[in-house]
């Protein structure tokens, strides 16, 4: 009686590990689709790389400069931490 009530319960114990374990094709098949679009991600972030940051002439704009005279002279005022 031992045995076979120890042999149903690795039964249910085998059965209930292989429902848990994946299909090769399916899994591969997940694994492409999830190369595929994480290349298309790092496609798009590269050519967002080349693009300039800044519009043409940002830096000689009035707010641009005194963004710059700003922050040189933070440090030296008491009391004012950097802005970076």
């Amino acid at each position: 009686l031992q045995a076979f009530t120890l042999r149903r319960a690795m039964g249910f114990l085998t059965r209930f590990i292989a429902s848990g374990i994946q299909d090769d094709t399916a899994r591969t098949e997940a694994r492409a689709a999830h190369v595929k679009k994480v290349t298309a991600k790092c496609e798009s972030l590269k050519d967002n790389w080349d693009q300039p940051t800044k519009v043409d002439k940002y830096w000689l704009k009035d707010k641009a400069r005194m963004t710059v005279v700003d922050a040189d002279s933070l440090p030296l005022q008491e009391g004012k931490r950097p802005v970076w």
